[in-house]
């Protein structure tokens, strides 16, 4: 069994519960949430993954702020994937709550990633699961499970976010002020509702390279083309499990451009924001 087909497995299982609303999801209430980073949503994503695998599984969560958030383990091939979750809100008028882009905080998007296994640091695949939730957070209206290679292939780009963080000390007229530089990635929102090819649907990307390796290629629909900066073409299939179209690989509909709006963002002018209050009348 390879990554990918732990993740068809995930996917299938989270895709079998679907109805007329969606994904139904049951969190617990926000009243006995340890910590504001401990996500009931993610600890409804890992319960399910720990009954959507075999017992020969172990699952690790990786705690607050530590990235991917979820470890996957097959305990007797040893093959290990990582899991980060992302979840969106929709507003009340159906669309998702960030457009664009989404923050990935200070750990850049990418399809590898380090973790330790014992003292040993290793170098494993990592996926990424992103939910739109309704208004009322009861149904998962869009699911997409993609390799994080779609987001961003730059393995020497994502360590250097990692150690890239750092604190200054002495900071001020007193020198005991600090500051904290940490960067904050924005990078694709593949939930955007403006997406029409992704939104609400339920839906698998990974590497057509991967899918050929994989035990269950079926219910491919589509396969996504995504062209870097240098004139690289990486193909990606769209696996869908709830289409009732049968594509053969020759007569698959092609995506492109799928990320393009992003590309035509331009830098703000940052302003310093200073009260104002009115004149002294006289």
């Amino acid at each position: 069994m390879t990554e990918l087909d732990i993740i068809i497995n995930i996917y299938i299982k989270l895709v079998s519960k679907i109805k007329k609303s969606g994904i139904p999801v049951s969190l617990r209430t926000k009243a006995i949430i340890g910590t504001v980073q401990d996500d009931p949503f993610d600890i409804w994503v890992e319960s399910e993954i720990k009954k959507a695998l075999p017992k020969t599984f172990e699952v690790f969560h990786s705690g607050a702020l530590t990235t991917p958030d979820l470890v996957v383990r097959n305990i007797k091939s040893g093959v290990i994937v990582g899991l980060e979750i992302k979840k969106l809100i929709q507003k009340p008028n159906g669309n998702d709550s960030r457009g664009l882009t989404i923050d990935y905080n200070s750990s850049l998007p990418c399809g590898s990633t380090l973790i330790k296994v014992g003292d040993e640091t290793i170098i494993i695949p990592c996926y990424y699961l992103f939910a739109l939730l309704d208004n009322p957070s009861k149904n998962i209206v869009t699911l997409i499970l993609l390799d994080g290679d779609f987001i961003n292939y730059d393995f020497e780009l994502h360590k250097d976010s990692k150690y890239s963080n750092f604190s200054e000390y002495n900071h001020g007229p007193y020198g005991e002020g600090s500051v904290r530089h940490r960067k904050m990635y924005t990078y694709p929102n593949p939930l955007n509702s403006k997406i029409k090819e992704f939104h609400l649907r339920q839906i698998l990307i990974a590497k057509k390279s991967e899918f050929e390796k994989s035990i269950d290629n079926s219910k491919i629909t589509e396969q996504v083309i995504r062209e870097d900066r240098y004139g690289n073409s990486f193909y990606y299939y769209l696996k869908d499990n709830t289409s009732i179209t049968m594509n053969s690989s020759t007569s698959l509909e092609t995506l492109k451009d799928i990320f393009d709006a992003c590309k035509n963002r331009k830098p703000k002018e940052r302003t310093a924001a200073i009260p104002t209050i009115p004149l002294i009348k006289s």
